[in-house]
């Protein structure tokens, strides 16, 4: 079994984080189907799920006829009031008939696609890493924007930015393998975009979303502040003063670091591997480390100043 996935993140537009039931608010766009919240260690809300019919092609690597009927699960993310996600996936199953069934035999399987063609299953997760779809073929990432668009036009939002960041994007695919040690592999394509191979064993199949929501969360978190500091060198460079850019990422940042917060035990053990290579926490501890430095450093400055003037 694989379930393929897109994950867009980024920061939403509003001036403050918004509290809990202003998120609650914000993500209760169907009448009459609840939200999901949690709120420790830290409030994650998540939308309830759209699903989307597709009947297209399947990218492929290299490749070869497939075809694709189904339906697609999206739903939205919120993370301590101030990040969200867009997130879709579909689980598919190789089938042997060649005709198109009746709608209602895929809509009582939501989230699943069927694969015609019998193309073989590298082909088919290949293709979901390609840099974009093929002509015609099944785009997650498009029914991850028209989600992200919709929630960040909603009117609880006040559209002021209070960090320019950019949005991430990351591909993921999730195998089931009976008996497999769950394992993972991050593979940085862009600036902006990232492809996940994720093992498991079959009964953790589904708690694989969670684990590359979580992923996705915070390679976003660790780019956006890498880019912060990067902004604030050439600030400096050029004689200007980063200390609001520099405050406004440890307000709207720092405090949503916590790898593996809400992902299901058996599987914070990807995190220890993701330590190793590519080193997220250490990294983001060093670059948290310099804006505060830098930020204590330019504030005693101007306390001394004011005291002499």
């Amino acid at each position: 079994m694989v379930i393929i996935g897109e994950i867009r993140t980024g920061l939403l537009r509003t001036s403050l984080p918004l509290p809990a039931q202003a998120v609650a608010d914000l993500l209760s766009m169907r009448p009459g189907r609840q939200i999901t919240a949690t709120d420790r260690p830290i409030n994650r809300t998540v939308s309830p799920d759209s699903i989307v019919g597709v009947d297209c092609t399947l990218s492929t690597d290299p490749q070869v006829k497939a075809r694709g009927i189904g339906t697609v699960v999206t739903h939205a993310v919120v993370v301590g009031g101030a990040v969200v996600q867009a997130s879709s996936r579909t689980r598919l199953e190789w089938v042997d008939y060649r005709e198109r069934r009746e709608w209602s035999h895929y809509t009582a399987r939501r989230g699943v696609v069927d694969v015609l063609g019998r193309p073989d299953q590298a082909k088919v997760i290949g293709g979901t890493k390609l840099p974009a779809p093929q002509r015609k073929a099944l785009d997650l990432g498009a029914v991850c924007q028209r989600m992200l668009n919709l929630v960040q036009g909603r009117p609880q939002l006040d559209h002021k930015i209070a960090l320019r960041t950019r949005p991430t994007q990351l591909r993921w695919n999730a195998t089931a393998r009976e008996g497999a040690r769950p394992r993972v592999h991050l593979h940085i394509d862009t600036d902006v975009r990232r492809t996940v191979d994720v093992v498991v064993p079959p009964e953790l199949l589904t708690e694989a979303i969670r684990f590359c929501e979580d992923l996705a969360l915070h390679d976003w978190l660790y780019t956006s502040l890498g880019h912060v500091v990067e902004q604030a060198e050439r600030d400096m460079a050029a004689g200007a003063d980063p200390t609001m850019l520099l405050g406004a990422a440890l307000t709207l940042l720092v405090r949503l670091w916590m790898p593996g917060a809400h992902v299901h035990q058996a599987l914070r053990p990807l995190w220890a591997d993701l330590e190793v290579e590519p080193s997220f926490t250490a990294s983001w501890q060093q670059n948290v480390a310099w804006i505060r430095d830098q930020v204590s450093m330019r504030t005693l400055v101007a306390w001394q100043e004011a005291r002499l003037s």
